[in-house]
């Protein structure tokens, strides 16, 4: 029997609510449903492309996410 790759856990909350909010809560409310955080602030940092279903990357800028997706 083939075995399938789980399907990924969606968030109890909608991702576009975590846009304008300040990155402590936002980082706050994901760890708080299960998620790892990535927070993404425009620095020189390499960002891999790997696919994890238990992330939630935030792209932030002067401390407020402007962007954010599973994955």
């Amino acid at each position: 029997m083939p075995r399938f790759p789980p399907v990924p856990r969606q968030p109890t909350f909608d991702l576009a609510e975590l846009v304008g909010r300040k990155t402590e809560d936002a980082t706050e409310r994901c760890e708080r449903d299960g998620f790892q955080v990535q927070v993404i602030d425009g620095t020189t940092e390499a960002v891999t492309l790997e696919l994890r279903p238990n992330r939630i990357r935030l792209t932030t800028r002067r401390g407020v996410v402007e962007d954010c997706h599973q994955g």
